[in-house]
């Protein structure tokens, strides 16, 4: 059975799909929301900290630090290999292919480690925790984002629906039970008490918006992004047909010309070593 760090593996293989929901993001918030400036004032970045980044993604969130003369160690690490290569095409950052739950670093290595939305697709993230805590020099602060259980749930009906109609679920978590698809193993309810387990505290920095879509094609284009994750490979033969479903249903969400709000959040959950 496909187990989570492989589907992670899959999602990520090309960056593009997250791009497109990057990008949705920041052209149909109701507000505008800025996560890795709001990731950095939660964690209290100075320009001397060394920085690891874990899950670090397309790398924007360290290129725009070193684009500003960031004057600490910069680190990334991702198992994605598109990531680090992206990464590592940018001067004076540390671009690393790894694991969360066991990082390629001495302890006491880093003054910040920071876990943005990757938690989800960590099989243990209470162990990927303890590894970010490892690594951190004393007095070091850690910073994990990770949405609300209930966003976007227009968006996460839609692909339910649409995928489930042609036999698709999105994977559960390794140690849940039941039926049908479920978001995330890693959220808004159940992260404060992870990180709490580690450092012994927790502090939660609570975001809340709203995705508003003026027409079904961005929404379309976000659900197709995130069909991987709902089993839906690529070069599935069953990928037009879901495509097609899924187009139809987005539909019928305008029937009355839109345009549709789709409520969203997340939290920031931050300690100090």
């Amino acid at each position: 059975m496909t187990d989570l760090a492989s589907l992670a593996r899959r999602q990520y293989a090309t960056l593009d799909p997250l791009g497109v929901r990057i990008r949705t993001h920041r052209l149909y918030s109701a507000q505008p929301d800025d996560v890795d400036a709001a990731v950095r004032a939660a964690v209290g970045l100075s320009a001397a900290d060394d920085l690891l980044d874990v899950g670090c993604g397309t790398g924007a969130f360290l290129q725009t630090l070193a684009g500003e003369g960031h004057l600490g160690q910069l680190t990334g690490l991702d198992m994605s290999p598109a990531a680090v290569t992206t990464l590592a095409a940018t001067p004076g950052l540390t671009a690393i292919e790894g694991d969360a739950q066991r990082l390629p670093f001495d302890d006491a290595a880093f003054d910040v480690v920071t876990a943005r939305h990757m938690l989800y697709h960590v099989p243990d993230p209470l162990l990927a925790v303890r590894e970010a805590r490892r690594v951190l020099r004393p007095g070091g602060r850690f910073a994990a984002v990770v949405n609300v259980e209930t966003t976007m749930p227009i968006l996460m009906g839609l692909l339910a629906t649409s995928a489930g109609t042609h036999g698709f679920a999105r994977l559960r978590p390794h140690g849940e039970v039941g039926r049908g698809p479920r978001m995330a193993s890693v959220h808004d309810g159940n992260l404060p008490a992870l990180v709490e387990q580690i450092f012994g505290y927790a502090q939660t920095h609570r975001h809340d918006n709203a995705l508003v879509f003026p027409a079904p094609a961005p929404m379309i284009d976000y659900a197709v992004s995130c069909l991987v994750g709902w089993g839906v490979a690529d070069d599935d033969p069953r990928r037009d047909d879901v495509i097609a479903t899924l187009s139809e249903n987005a539909a019928t969400l305008f029937a009355d010309g839109g345009p549709v709000r789709d409520p969203k959040g997340y939290v920031i959950v931050t300690a100090t070593a």
